[in-house]
């Protein structure tokens, strides 16, 4: 009787059937230990700087798209608006129509601030940039406080609402009024300022020290220079008639 031998392959066994042993162990464990040296995880400093680096290019990103609406609604509907109140008293003007867009690095400078040292969210800073859309009415001085409250109500009646208003011609720094006003379909912010040409003047002769004064700290010893500079300036304009007594609004 012939006794046939098992097949070659059916007489091995699979590796799944193969038992674990130490030696198995150490060589699958020193094999992971090995793929772990090769690849280490990402230090804590090395996470966070990635998380910088993605914060920066997403705040990038939305800055561009915000700027590119604010330049829509200013070429699109404030300045047209604004030129038409303005031709309705040949008396004063629009100065400076040219600038009346702020710069994107100085945009994106006061959304930095805002985000990095104030805490608000990145959508809401850069909805509280309330000078990014920007102009200025200038006026002879006996016209001055009857031309404030005119071209407010024009504003006015164009649909903007004001949303603060700040007179300044009794400070020691900077004379004027400063307002802000809400353009109603988008909701965007834009700052009207009211001078007479003397303070318009002084605010541009003065307009370094007062860049420099913001970027130093309140203690450096420049700043008090600078101060003193602002109030000689400042101190030599007539203040219109009726001026002083322009309401604050908030």
């Amino acid at each position: 009787m012939r006794i046939d031998q098992p097949d070659e392959d059916r007489g091995r066994a699979d590796d799944a059937d193969t038992p674990d042993t130490p030696d198995a162990d150490a060589a699958r464990g020193s094999g992971a230990a090995n793929r772990e040296r090769a690849v280490p995880a990402a230090s804590a400093v090395e996470h966070a700087a990635y998380r910088a680096r993605v914060d920066a290019v997403f705040r990038a990103h939305a800055i561009d798209q915000a700027y590119d609406r604010v330049r829509e609604i200013e070429r699109g509907t404030v300045t047209p608006a604004m030129k038409r109140i303005e031709a309705e008293d040949p008396e004063r003007r629009l100065a400076g129509l040219e600038h009346s867009l702020k710069g994107k690095d100085r945009l994106t400078e006061k959304v930095d601030k805002m985000v990095n040292e104030l805490g608000h969210p990145l959508d809401q800073a850069i909805g509280l940039v309330k000078d990014s859309i920007r102009y200025t009415f200038c006026y002879p001085e006996a016209r001055y406080s009857d031309g404030v409250d005119a071209d407010c109500e024009r504003l006015q009646d164009a649909g903007y609402r004001l949303v603060d208003r700040e007179n300044s011609w009794t400070a020691e720094q900077y004379k004027g009024i400063n307002s802000r006003w809400r353009e109603p379909e988008s909701g965007q912010l834009f700052e009207v300022q009211f001078h007479t040409q003397p303070s318009l003047d002084a605010k541009e002769e003065t307009h370094g020290a007062y860049e420099q004064i913001r970027t130093l700290p309140d203690d450096d010893a420049e700043v008090g220079k600078l101060h003193a500079y602002q109030r000689e300036v400042t101190a030599k304009i007539p203040t219109p008639p009726g001026a002083a007594g322009i309401p604050d609004y908030t």
